[in-house]
């Protein structure tokens, strides 16, 4: 494949040598570890207006100049793979050489069954179907680590780029809901998947760690971790090695709202240890609250609504609560959903409330523009103050 644009590698070679992990001075201030606040990134920013254009670069510098430290992205399989053993790496190519540059973490998540692959290719939402044969999951997997790992491809073909192998893969998007995975049992189908995959994954890049598909309330009386535990029933617990979890609440209180956060991941780690699984460590790919409140029609799913202040103090509420637990929990990253959205109604009622979750607020016109919001002001306080400094878009601490 051919080199990364020359806009790309023409970003200040400074940014190379920034620190992946603090120097000595910033790292005895630190109150979490390197990765620990994240964010899952936009789909705004696979546009085609934003990728061919260094307008992705300069996102990412935004973010590590506000202590984002991991990065994941939603990665379409189906346009991943259009045909099988067809692939398209150029979109993540870029995504991969400027969080590198920056010294972010990344973590794809693969989903999104393509036609030739899925189970129910004539249903019109054929991509929410598993994959008929979970080999050609695993397949498309063994080819990202075989691009990405740490003899990939990309870092020979790329050696301006600074390396920062990705050695962390999700598997699926919430398999446990029907809007991601057309399974009324989502169990068994997905640890066949999982299985597949962790284990080209691993064949690839031994020292990888797979991610399993965040677990989330998808219907009453169905939390993450009754989710687990028939997923452990599936004998799936030989095949991921770190735990994923939307622990999706609201109340009120702040407070309480965060508390129902905790206790989710609470009885998750109970049922670990029940399992004997209690080493593995726990990630939150997605947590937020919705700034929609007053926003969205009243015919809107509208469970996680808040208004704009109650967004920032649930935010500021839940990455404290979490970083208090996360030594008793083995919580090592917690995700913000997301990165920019476009708070506007242009979606259907069921997920409207979503778009009104950004840090900044995405427009699509005139090549695109993204605009900081309140929020995002509050994610970089926070993350100044457990990561011990605040940062440029190099990702370097800046003396005050």
């Amino acid at each position: 494949m051919a080199r990364i644009a020359r806009a790309v590698l023409l970003l200040s070679l400074a940014s190379c040598f920034t620190a992946v992990a603090a120097g000595p001075a910033d790292a005895a201030q630190r109150r979490v570890p390197f990765g620990f606040f994240g964010v899952t990134l936009s789909t705004q920013l696979t546009n085609a207006r934003v990728v061919p254009n260094l307008l992705l670069d300069q996102q990412i510098g935004v973010m590590a100049a506000n202590g984002v430290e991991s990065a994941r992205l939603i990665v379409d399989w189906r346009s991943l793979e259009p045909a099988r053993g067809t692939y398209s790496f150029a979109v993540l190519d870029r995504f991969v050489a400027s969080a590198s540059l920056r010294g972010l973490r990344f973590l794809p998540n693969v989903s999104a069954s393509p036609r030739w692959a899925s189970e129910r290719p004539g249903t019109g939402e054929y991509w929410r179907s598993p994959p008929k044969n979970v080999a050609d999951y695993a397949a498309v997997m063994r080819q990202l680590v075989l691009r990405y790992g740490p003899k990939g491809s990309f870092w020979a073909q790329n050696p301006a780029i600074p390396k920062v192998p990705i050695r962390a893969w999700q598997i699926w998007n919430e398999p446990t809901a029907p809007w991601y995975w057309a399974r009324d049992n989502y169990a068994p189908s997905y640890a066949r998947l999982l299985k597949a995959a962790y284990r080209a994954i691993h064949r690839a890049d031994p020292g990888a760690k797979v991610v399993s598909g965040p677990l989330v309330t998808a219907k009453t009386g169905y939390p993450p971790w009754t989710a687990l535990r028939d997923l452990y029933r599936q004998g799936a617990r030989r095949f991921f090695d770190v735990l994923a979890v939307h622990p999706f609440t609201n109340h009120p209180s702040a407070k309480v709202a965060v508390r129902q956060t905790v206790e989710v991941v609470r009885r998750v780690r109970r049922e670990m240890r029940r399992r004997g699984d209690s080493r593995k460590p726990v990630i939150l790919t997605e947590v937020t609250w919705p700034a929609a409140k007053g926003r969205v029609p009243s015919g809107a799913v509208n469970r996680l609504a808040t208004t704009e202040s109650g967004q920032i103090a649930r935010m500021r509420e839940a990455y404290r609560q979490l970083a208090r637990n996360r030594r008793k929990m083995r919580i090592s990253q917690v995700y913000w959903f997301t990165w920019a959205s476009p708070y506007d109604n242009r979606t259907a009622l069921s997920t409207m409330q979503f778009r009104y979750t950004g840090l900044n607020r995405w427009s699509g016109d005139v090549g695109g523009s993204f605009t900081p919001l309140p929020v995002l002001k509050a994610y970089a306080d926070l993350a100044a103050t457990y990561e011990g400094c605040r940062k440029n878009d190099k990702a370097k601490c800046v003396v005050p």
